[in-house]
Parts: structure tokens; sequence; C-alpha cells
């Protein structure tokens, strides 16, 4: 008989997480058992997303070197100008390809921004000039990028670690 149970009233940590022969799987079955300290007691979907959130940075840490998220907030435009800025949540250095995308799932754009500027994290190569790079984040794991656009356009962030491709949300010039 499988000796193990449910613990309703938070994670029994004395006989420790069932651990996966794979380090990705063990560090977010870990990261959960941990997370059940600060569960949300509301069940409203915001509430529970940032619990998800929390138990993926959780299992980033302990495995860094398999965390493949990526966090990406898009500002509004001011003055022709999208600033975005992306964090790989491990808080070190990452080497990540971007490209700007004219939608979720697409390639490189045809359309070029009239700027691209990196404010945080190094440019290691710009493959195609204002639309594809590589870069490496800062220490902390961050990249703030500045796209600027006198027309009309809407565009996405693509980037691309670890072999997964994650998508800002829109960058629209009006």
């Amino acid at each position: 008989m499988n000796q193990r149970h449910t613990e309703f009233f938070g994670a029994d940590l004395g006989r420790g997480p069932f651990s996966s022969h794979r380090i990705e799987t063990s560090a977010l079955q870990i990261a959960t058992t941990l997370a059940q300290l600060r569960t949300p007691l509301s069940r409203s979907d915001d509430d529970l997303r940032g619990h998800a959130t929390f138990i993926r940075e959780l299992a980033d840490r302990l495995a860094p070197d398999w965390a493949a998220a990526l966090s990406i907030s898009v500002d509004p435009e001011i003055s022709d100008t999208i600033h975005t800025c992306v964090l790989a949540p491990i808080g070190t250095y990452s080497l990540l390809e971007c490209w700007l995308a004219d939608s979720v799932g697409g390639g490189v754009t045809g359309t070029p921004p009239s700027a691209v500027v990196f404010t945080s994290g190094t440019i290691l190569e710009t493959i195609t000039s204002n639309r594809r790079f590589l870069v490496i984040t800062s220490g902390t794991g961050v990249i703030d990028v500045i796209v600027s656009y006198g027309g009309s356009k809407t565009w996405y962030w693509a980037f691309t670690r670890y072999g997964r491709v994650y998508y800002s949300s829109r960058l629209y010039f009006t």
C-alpha cells in the first residue's frame, strides 16, 4: 500500500517531498511543498495565479540552471516610445535571443521601428538591425529596452530561453 497521504493543514516536512529523478521536476515538487506554508485562503483566480508564480520562482531558485520562465512587462506608449522590462527571475546573468514580431507566434517583423535602445543588459550581437538581438541580462537578470516609432503599428517582443519562446503583451503605437 502507498504510504503517502494528504496533509490538510499544511506540508508535513518531516518526511520530505517525493523526489523525481529529474532535477527540474524535483525543484518544482519541493517548491510546491514549501509554498504550502503560504497558500492563499481566498480562491480567487488572481490569488491562485500569484501563488503559482511564487511556486515557479521558488523552483527557479532551487534549480537555476533549469529555470526557463521569464517575466515581461510592457508599459504604454509615451511620446512615441514604449518601455519593456524583462526579468529572468533567477537573479543572475542569462543569455536571451529576442526579436520584434508582428503577432504572437510570429517570426521577425518585416517593419523595423525607428530605434531600439537597451538601457539595461548587454547586446552581444545585433542579428537584424532594430529587429533581432542576442542579449545578456544584467547581473540581476533584467533587460530594459525602449522601442521608438513615429507611426501606427503593433509589435510583440519574443524572447527565447532554453528553446522556449515567450511573447510579451502588445507594443501598440497609435
